[in-house]
């Protein structure tokens, strides 16, 4: 855990900003129940650090989202495991960056150009 020093800390805007502690796994197997899921990736991901794992059921299809503690945990993992086989078949590991705060959203947006308003409700 040596690396630490890379983030500041808790770090600033700057150094969190566009980061990721969650990697989603898909094209999970039909036939792997979501414990087998949680199962092998924890096996596959606890080396990395503290993890929690949670299957969900997304409308087209099954994903897992591996929770880890810090950006590092996360990107160390992510890039020792772009993919898992499971059931001899392989699944596609994802980051999911964090999204910007609302106000950093709105600053860049349009290059600054002020937010269109709704019409009023009449009623």
């Amino acid at each position: 855990m040596g690396d630490r020093r890379r983030s500041g800390g808790r770090g600033g805007p700057t150094q969190d900003r566009g980061g990721y502690k969650v990697l989603c796994v898909s094209a999970l197997h039909p036939k792997a129940s979501d414990d087998v899921v949680r199962d092998t990736l924890y096996r596959e991901f606890k080396k990395y650090g503290d993890i929690s794992v949670r299957v969900m059921h997304e409308p087209d299809e099954r994903v897992a989202y591996t929770y880890f503690r810090s950006f590092e945990d996360a990107r160390d993992a992510k890039h020792s495991k772009s993919r898992i086989i499971l059931f001899d078949k392989p699944t596609t590991v994802e980051a999911v960056y964090e999204s910007a705060s609302r106000e950093e959203y709105d600053s860049g947006r349009g290059g600054g150009r002020p937010r269109s308003l709704s019409p009023p409700r009449y009623g």
